[in-house]
């Protein structure tokens, strides 16, 4: 954990209660800053708004932490599990779509608000916030796209291209199922036929790509 997320104030509340904020607030936030409401976060957390400011001041301290904290179970529960020795770069993109989807069975919500707050950044940017937030999402593509084997496209193709060309298929269609409004109960269910749609997507990509 980052030493400004270690040292806060928070880490001082038991854990449990502290998971309860940190949850509420995040699911909050899925509204966006502006409309998401800090008495709804305290009704849902179970504790006092002096409490909630006492540990973090204003609205937007608290959405500072709930930010910085997200990136941080990115980087722990997805980004260091990545196997940088693949070399293959659409087996790659299969592994980190399978952690990204067991990471939104864990934190429902962490994967909505990290887009959410993304589109927000780009409209107001918050010099600290941006920061934080772009040096996560640049840590993703590094590691999505680093010693892959380019010899394995077909002659031809712009293997950079390609590379991109698959990240954002399995990423948007990640993107479009974690955010089908659906129940964690539903998600279950589904999950394995997700996982066969994936595997169709995988068998185009390397038919269209690969030689």
């Amino acid at each position: 954990m980052s030493e400004d997320l270690e040292s806060h104030k928070i880490m001082t509340m038991d854990p449990e209660k502290r998971d309860r904020v940190i949850n509420a607030a995040m699911n909050e936030f899925t509204k966006g800053y502006k409309s998401a409401c800090t008495d709804t976060i305290v009704r849902e957390a179970g504790i006092s708004k002096g409490l909630l400011f006492h540990y973090f001041g204003t609205k937007e301290g608290l959405y500072g932490f709930i930010l910085k904290n997200a990136c941080e179970m990115i980087y722990n529960e997805y980004l260091s599990l990545i196997q940088l020795e693949q070399s293959d770069v659409i087996e790659k993109l299969w592994q980190m779509t399978l952690l990204k989807m067991d990471l939104s069975y864990k934190h429902p919500a962490l994967l909505d608000f990290l887009a959410k707050a993304y589109v927000e950044l780009q409209e107001n940017p918050n010099e600290e916030f941006t920061e934080y937030f772009m040096k996560t999402r640049s840590i993703a593509i590094e590691k999505a796209l680093a010693d892959i084997d380019t010899s394995l496209f077909k002659e031809g193709i712009d293997a950079k291209k390609a590379a991109n060309i698959a990240l954002w298929t399995l990423n948007g269609y990640t993107t479009s199922q974690i955010n089908a409004n659906m129940c964690m109960e539903d998600y279950k269910k589904e999950y394995e036929r997700y996982l066969e749609e994936l595997k169709e997507y995988i068998d185009i990509l390397r038919e269209t790509l690969y030689k």
